[in-house]
């Protein structure tokens, strides 16, 4: 039967205060001031109906289309459709949506809104009688003032259902039905939130601003308002205020409105203290962090979670957040993951595509030896090594795969904090113009490397590549060896927080190290400081006090070096080793905690459990530590991360669940020759930890001298002639580059021309490069200007607010724009095959969430992985992986 298309358009109450412009949709459209003036419908190409009524009457005008066998059509479709279903109980077999299509088509070009479309494709006028109807329920028109409005929103209608003839043309059938599936994650809400967890959340986010506003004395209101004395606060912090040309005078100044785009980004800079005094300076209350949590708890409040994503946010097609609480960016190990939980009856199941943009890549540029290595699960290391060494595989020796391994070093996640001079900063915000602190003195380094989407390990809450270097003591050890022992780690943690400069802790310096300082400086070690300042804030495995430390940062007990390990039990924390403290002593003691409840609280039915046993200290009321004996039952297969993480002792997984939860494929970076001794520091969330740095683009000197800091000495020459062979052995990717820039040439002079493996994308000239789904990736206004270095270098046009800025383009971006949006093409097409039978609840970048009956979800687990492997029909040859992870909340995945 064929589905009829039904056009509709909701016209609702809004005054000064209630409104999209000051609330989300999801706010407004379940505030309790809601109230639908009228609606208009068009089937097909039929007269468009406006009914306006009582919610009753209302629901029976609608009820009579069908839509349940029949597509639904709007702009901006997720709001009509939150109305249709939210308060009329109608879901349409499916949503088509304008808004969506036009962003996929028309980039930053014309602009989303209704009129602006109507008007690029000269279909009409769109009215301004909303306008008029500002503040006024139904009952307050006249029939007059209603007809009139009535007629505005049929003229919506029309206007709507013309320029889906426009945009439908050729639009990709798969796009459609992915928009579909996008309008439905928002509009047909069915995760949960965790109050409990959310407020606990939030008040911690409350102690820790409490702690910065102190240290800042942002109690100062002169110094938040007057310009000159508000950048001077944002240049202490080593950020450089930004400016703007006055409308009024034509002369440069200090850009510090609302409406600054530039200034508005620093409401979420990395630096907690930058954000609030942004925050007071624009008359908030609350940091980013903290206004996210409350506006869950907000949300748990009204009903289920609405997924909003915003379709084709991206050039290269990909989903962004949405909604002011954009679900992409949520910090890795964040509690607002685990706050996110099935239905009643159902579990989660979360599916990553492993490294594939790096498999992409390859199979693009041609790279054929490297795709069969990804195809066939080799080891990477000894093919670089056989390369090198002119071998067979099965001959590479432990030191020749290490120097293969070494052309190749691993990388650390995005996101992960980076201590520079400037602050901690998130690695991939670091610039050549920041110097890092390697445990001894500040350093220059040669750059930030993008490395790819890689598999990487969690390591105290950073996540790095399982062959990333720690430095242990004396000693350099793989991260993968480093979590596997606890006395390891401690040693690591140990070694990074000998040294740390003291003006990072300095209350009148370098505020932005005062988040690290919640986790490492210790106060008086009492057992009322232990029970509630820890269970309120994270605490390091590592920590050493400063002999000044108690003139800086208050009176603490002493300048002894004291490790501590902690465990969390139930609400409380207990300390495995001696916190030393000059007026406690100890008295030995044996006792036994069974804490096997606490532990089964985080695993699943059916699950074994095993006995694991540590030292540990029992704080007591007069400041003394007993040394006793936890035992604790802890499940050896399937425990939440943060049960995993807590768990003492050397842990071994064998399961291919748990290993889906430990590692993760992620976007990873490193830093290039960070100084003499090659290496910088990194915070976790129980202390610093310095880590080697990587070799990219390294020279015969550097590669021998990076060789010789793990103990390996060769001759220059034989480093030469390794690097030669290490370019050799890839040399298709760099030629995909030279081509890509090449690809500009064509865009810029409206020619056609190939790129990659044919076939796949195709330079069609000023349209942009095609895609295998049908779309372009666009480089808007693509022109060249000339730089400071004498050369040029092509640029095109971003939209940011609403302003459009120049974005720098080049080759090798281009390559990481084809292969982001071939992935997404990849992802979109495996998430609407895993629809067919289980409901895809959330997509971020390269992962897709689904729900699942708790009975079945093994099942369900190995149908999303058998999805997420399906090869796409114009990429038989590229060979696909995933990791996956089943839990009751979406933080546990």
């Amino acid at each position: 039967m064929k589905m009829n298309i039904i056009t509709l358009d909701f016209e609702s109450f809004y005054s000064q205060t209630y409104s999209l412009s000051k609330m989300t949709t999801e706010e407004y459209v379940r505030g309790a001031e809601f109230e639908v003036i009228g609606v208009a419908v068009k089937v097909n190409d039929g007269e468009t109906q406006w009914f306006s009524g009582t919610y009753a009457d209302t629901k029976k005008f609608l009820e009579g289309f069908a839509f349940e066998d029949n597509l639904a059509l709007a702009h901006n479709a997720v709001f009509d459709a939150a109305i249709l279903t939210w308060h009329f109980g109608i879901t349409p077999r499916g949503w088509l949506d304008t808004l969506s299509m036009a962003r996929a088509i028309h980039s930053t070009e014309v602009g989303g809104s209704l009129a602006k479309l109507t008007e690029f494709y000269g279909l009409g006028q769109k009215g301004d009688e909303v306008v008029k109807a500002l503040g006024k329920r139904r009952i307050d028109f006249n029939a007059q003032d209603l007809a009139t409005y009535g007629q505005y929103c049929i003229n919506d209608v029309e206007l709507t259902h013309k320029l889906f003839g426009c945009l439908s043309a050729n639009f990709p059938a798969v796009e459609l039905r992915l928009i579909d599936l996008t309008v439905r994650m928002f509009s047909e809400p069915v995760l949960e939130l965790d109050r409990t967890i959310l407020e606990a959340h939030l008040e911690k986010q409350k102690i820790v601003k409490a702690h910065l506003l102190t240290t800042v004395g942002m109690d100062n209101r002169d110094a938040l308002m007057s310009n000159d004395k508000f950048a001077d606060l944002l240049a202490q912090l080593k950020v450089s205020p930004p400016r703007k040309l006055s409308p009024t005078t034509g002369k440069e100044t200090w850009a510090f409105s609302k409406t600054d785009e530039k200034f508005k980004e620093l409401a979420e800079h990395p630096n907690a203290i930058v954000q609030m005094l942004v925050a007071a300076r624009l008359g908030l209350k609350s940091t980013q962090e903290e206004t996210r949590t409350q506006r869950f708890i907000d949300i748990q409040t009204r009903g289920k979670l609405p997924i909003p994503l915003r379709y084709y946010a991206a050039h290269t097609g990909r989903w962004g957040g949405d909604d002011k609480i954009n679900l992409q960016n949520l910090k890795r190990g964040s509690l607002l993951k685990g706050a996110i939980h099935a239905p009643d009856g159902f579990m989660m199941v979360d599916s990553d595509s492993s490294q594939i943009e790096a498999r992409t890549v390859a199979w693009l540029a041609g790279q054929d030896d490297l795709v069969q290595a990804f195809d066939e699960g080799k080891d990477v290391y000894k093919i670089m090594a056989s390369a090198i060494y002119g071998k067979p595989e099965s001959e590479i020796t432990k030191d020749e795969r290490f120097v293969g391994k070494t052309t190749i070093l691993g990388c650390i996640s995005e996101g992960t904090l980076v201590l520079c001079n400037s602050g901690w900063k998130p690695i991939e915000k670091v610039s050549m113009q920041d110097k890092l602190w390697d445990g001894e003195e500040w350093v220059c380094h040669q750059g930030l490397v993008q490395k790819g989407y890689k598999e990487t390990l969690n390591v105290c809450g950073v996540w790095l590549t399982p062959d990333h270097k720690i430095l242990c003591g004396a000693q350099w050890k793989e991260a993968q060896l480093v979590v596997q022992d606890k006395s390891t780690l401690s040693l690591a943690l140990g070694t990074a927080v000998e040294n740390l400069p003291l003006r990072a802790i300095s209350k009148g310096y370098g505020v932005g190290w005062v988040p690290l300082l919640l986790d490492v400086v210790v106060g008086n070690l009492s057992t009322q400081w232990t029970r509630t300042t820890l269970g309120a804030l994270k605490v390091p495995d590592a920590i050493r006090v400063l002999k000044n430390r108690a003139t800086q940062l208050g009176n603490y007990t002493g300048a002894t070096a004291t490790y501590s390990k902690i465990m969390r039990i139930g609400r409380d924390y207990l300390t495995a080793l001696r916190a030393a403290s000059r007026d406690a002593t100890q008295s030995l003691i044996e006792r036994t905690c069974i804490t096997e409840v606490e532990g089964l609280q985080f695993t699943r039915h059916g699950v074994q459990t095993g006995k694991n046993s540590c030292a540990i200290l029992l704080p007591s009321k007069d400041g003394t530590s007993q040394p006793g004996k936890l035992t604790v039952s802890t499940t050896t297969r399937d425990t939440s991360r943060i049960t995993y993480d807590l768990q003492p002792g050397q842990k071994i997984s064998v399961t291919n669940a748990l290993r889906g939860r430990y590692k993760k494929k992620l976007m990873t970076y490193d830093i290039a020759y960070a100084g003499p001794r090659n290496r910088f520091l990194i915070a976790t969330n129980r202390g610093p930890l310095i880590v080697h740095n990587c070799g990219y683009g390294m020279g015969a000197t550097k590669f021998e001298a990076q060789l010789k800091t793990f103990g390996v000495d060769i001759e220059e020459a034989e480093a030469s002639r390794i690097i030669q062979v290490y370019r050799d052995t890839y040399a298709e990717i760099p030629k995909l580059w030279r081509a890509a820039g090449k690809a500009l040439d064509a865009i810029a002079d409206n020619r056609t021309c190939d790129l990659g493996r044919k076939g796949v994308v195709v330079v069609e000239g000023a349209k942009g490069i095609r895609m295998p789904n049908g779309l372009h990736i666009k480089y808007p206004n693509l022109r060249k200007r000339s730089v400071e270095s004498g050369n040029d270098e092509y640029v095109y046009d971003t939209k940011r607010g609403k302003a459009v800025i120049p974005n720098k383009i080049y080759g090798g971006k281009v390559v990481e724009n084809l292969c982001q949006g071939l992935a997404r093409i990849i992802i979109g097409e495996q998430m609407l095959q895993i629809a067919k039978k289980y409901r895809v609840v959330m997509t971020v970048h390269d992962a897709v969430a689904i729900i699942a009956p708790e009975q079945e979800i093994l099942t369900a687990q190995e149908y999303v992985e058998l999805c997420m492997r399906m090869r796409p029909s114009w990429a038989l040859d590229l060979p696909l992986n995933c990791e996956s992870g089943y839990g009751k909340s979406y933080g546990e995945c």
